[in-house]
């Protein structure tokens, strides 16, 4: 499914316009970035987690010239679902 077709679906099932269901997913997608930066991670009850986990620099090694190369710290985003989730997709 792509972003289209989840605001499609979603105008159906909550009966207002696509435009507001864009709105809404705009609004959320924001305030869920937002708030995993502000506290580290976001948990919705029943469906899973978003984290904000660190990755520590690393030094790597070029096999084929042997030149060494320098990964900088960095910060990604990580869902994790919870128990109950994982359960019903396991049914389907």
């Amino acid at each position: 499914m792509n972003n289209k077709e989840l605001i499609t679906e979603l105008s159906k099932r909550l009966g207002v316009t696509q435009k507001q269901v864009t709105e809404m997913l705009e609004v959320s997608t924001s305030a869920l970035v937002s708030s995993v930066t502000e506290t580290q991670s976001v948990v919705f009850q029943g469906f899973g987690a978003f984290e904000l986990r660190k990755k520590n620099e690393k030094t790597l090694l070029n096999p084929a010239t042997g030149e060494k190369m320098f990964i900088p710290a960095k910060q990604t985003l990580v869902f994790k679902p919870s128990d109950t989730y994982k359960c019903r997709v396991k049914e389907l």
